[in-house]
């Protein structure tokens, strides 16, 4: 994840490259702290802390992170914040030089499949003795706390939370004919049978229309692929996290299915090479049925009302072979505190986590809930989503399957499943759907056994 010496450019356009601010920083009117407790801070000892941020919670621009900071500072003013966010390319190289070389930041903000990893490795804190008696844990929604917690300890706050599930473009439907393949309205399910009827009706209506389409041109795609494989079969590895267990015979038939279909003349062509920004224009015009609904951009962009091809759309599940409701992969973005020997500088960290994850700040809710559309973690935010789907949403997750970030070793096991679905997906036969599983077993059972030896020491 970083080099040994990676410089972060001040005054550089967010996430093309890094944006640096300095902002002293507290919390807002309806913080968590009491009036004794400001008064205290005022007269503490100053100190910086340093916070990064991936794009995971959408946060883009800097009178956004000046309006929060600045918030922040009517309760610590003698809490300086300094801000970077980090671009996403090469992310996870970057990180792990930042921890290898000590600079890794007080407070960090991304998606939950780098900050399991982050705490299990012992780069992020428990937050448990943090928590304060108005913080509220009963608020957040059981799949949050889920995430939230790693061997009954609380390893961060969760911010937003979603489900991997399918965005649906039911205007082609109705074109094609097809309308009665749609996924049950009450339950967004529906057959693998009936899934693939619709692609192929769809799909032939030609010019340049396809039923589905499908990424897997980079590591982090795994989850596109796999939700039609778990869905209703086996999952990456057993519940103690010691044994492989995606190299089943019905997971087997399931990726060799949709291998298949995935290269038939009904989807999108070269699954291998495209690109999750692609295939998301593609469906904005209107030109593919059923693709992935990552992060929930054009919920965003509908509610925002910047969609300019208006489509009659709906989230569903990955099909079944009964049409049962699948195991979804529960994901969402929050915010961890560095572990370190400075307990002073640790809660002081740990004071801005929880004031940033309270849902009492006017100015953090507008912007993640209103403007990005996310999806609250916390019951009391909920009347934020004013949509349909996003309520729909919320609410698809009955079943998850076991969280994967908290698979030891689990960056690298899952670099090693990209090398073999990415060739299977090219669909020329010379890497089966059978030999991709096969190889992915030995070598990921390896880094397991290393990663669960690491975890003893």
């Amino acid at each position: 994840m970083f080099s040994s010496i990676w410089k972060i450019g001040k005054n550089s356009l967010i996430l093309a490259s890094t944006l640096s601010l300095v902002v002293s920083g507290c919390s807002t009117g309806s913080s968590t702290s009491s009036t004794t407790e400001t008064n205290k801070d005022e007269a503490a000892k100053p100190v910086t802390l340093e916070w990064w941020s991936s794009a995971s919670l959408g946060l883009s621009q800097e009178d956004e992170f000046k309006q929060i900071l600045a918030e922040y500072k009517k309760v610590a003013p003698h809490v300086t914040i300094n801000y970077n966010a980090i671009p996403t390319t090469g992310l996870d190289e970057k990180m792990n030089v930042a921890i290898a070389s000590g600079s890794f930041p007080d407070l960090y903000v991304d998606a939950v499949n780098r900050l399991v990893p982050l705490y299990i490795r012992g780069v992020t804190t428990g937050l448990d003795s943090y928590i304060t008696s108005d913080y509220n844990l009963g608020d957040y929604v059981s799949s949050a706390k889920d995430i939230m917690t790693i061997d009954g300890k609380l390893a961060m706050f969760l911010m937003e939370v979603r489900s991997e599930v399918l965005l649906v473009n039911k205007d082609l439907f109705a074109k094609a004919g097809v309308e009665s393949l749609l996924p049950d309205a009450k339950t967004q399910t529906w057959t693998r049978d009936n899934f693939a009827k619709a692609v192929e009706a769809i799909g032939k209506l030609g010019n340049g229309v396809y039923g589905m389409g499908l990424v897997a041109s980079e590591a982090a795609n795994d989850k596109f692929l796999d939700g039609y494989v778990y869905s209703d079969g086996d999952e990456w590895t057993n519940k103690e996290y010691t044994k492989m267990t995606y190299n089943s015979p019905g997971n087997v038939k399931k990726l060799e299915w949709i291998i298949k279909l995935a290269n038939s003349p009904y989807a999108v062509p070269g699954a291998a090479g495209t690109k999750v920004t692609d295939m998301y224009e593609l469906f904005k015009q209107g030109k593919v049925a059923v693709i992935m609904n990552d992060r929930g951009d054009f919920r965003r962009e509908t509610n925002e009302g910047t969609v300019t091809n208006k489509i009659n759309y709906m989230n569903a599940h990955y099909p079944t072979d009964d049409g049962s409701k699948g195991k979804l992969f529960v994901n969402g973005s929050g915010i961890v505190v560095k572990k370190q020997d400075d307990k002073a500088r640790e809660k002081e960290a740990a004071k801005f986590a929880l004031w940033f994850s309270s849902g009492k700040s006017e100015i953090v809710n507008k912007l993640l809930y209103q403007k990005y559309s996310k999806l609250p973690s916390r019951k009391s935010l909920q009347s934020f989503i004013t949509d349909e789907q996003g309520k729909a949403w919320l609410a698809m997750p009955e079943k998850s399957i076991n969280n994967p970030v908290a698979i030891p070793n689990y960056l690298q096991i899952r670099k090693v499943w990209f090398n073999y679905f990415q060739q299977a997906m090219l669909g020329d036969g010379k890497m089966p759907a059978k030999d991709a599983l096969a190889a992915y077993e030995k070598e990921g059972q390896k880094l397991l056994d290393e990663g669960n030896k690491q975890l003893k020491k």
